[in-house]
């Protein structure tokens, strides 16, 4: 991804958290949103690497943190996680349309959730349990159903280059 891309990534990615808080946040299922921010950071992460993808995880994750009612650190250590994590992915796994962002977020709203119940049982044990819920099922669904849209929306603004490589490690 060159330096002109990463900024406009970097500026969609805000744009994407405060329409999330803002716009989209009475856009629900049975009372449960898409974490639009976290599909975004990992679509990009992987085109960025992990230093990149954790520097934007962390950004974006502080001010979720001040958006939202979450503790302070809470969002951006888990944001920095992931984008480290899909970072990791930068040129050696290239995402075809569909099923690799998919497994992607599948897998990142699980590390997203994990992290979150360790978090909050270390520090609020009584709420850790409310995780792992039918609210998970429902919410990696979402995310699932909205990836190949958001991602088809970056390959057409042009964060996301074109490219025939769908070769994966």
């Amino acid at each position: 991804m060159n330096k002109k891309n990463s900024y406009f990534g970097i500026i969609l990615v805000f744009i994407t958290l405060i329409l999330q808080t803002t716009i989209l946040a009475n856009i629900s299922f049975k009372g449960i949103k898409p974490d639009y921010v976290l599909i975004m950071l990992i679509l990009l992460s992987n085109n960025m690497g992990s230093i990149k993808g954790q520097l934007l995880g962390f950004s974006t994750g502080i001010v979720e943190d001040f958006l939202s009612l979450s503790p302070l650190g809470f969002n951006s250590l888990i944001k920095t996680i992931i984008g480290y994590l899909s970072g990791t992915t930068y040129g050696k796994i290239f995402l075809d349309p569909i099923f690799v962002p998919i497994i992607f977020v599948f897998l990142g709203t699980l590390i997203k959730s994990l992290l979150s119940y360790l978090l909050l049982s270390i520090f609020i044990a009584e709420k850790a349990e409310f995780i792992f819920t039918s609210a998970l099922l429902i919410e990696i669904a979402l995310n699932i159903l909205i990836t190949p849209l958001l991602y088809l929306i970056l390959k057409l603004i042009r964060v996301l280059p074109f490219s025939n490589n769908s070769r994966i490690l």
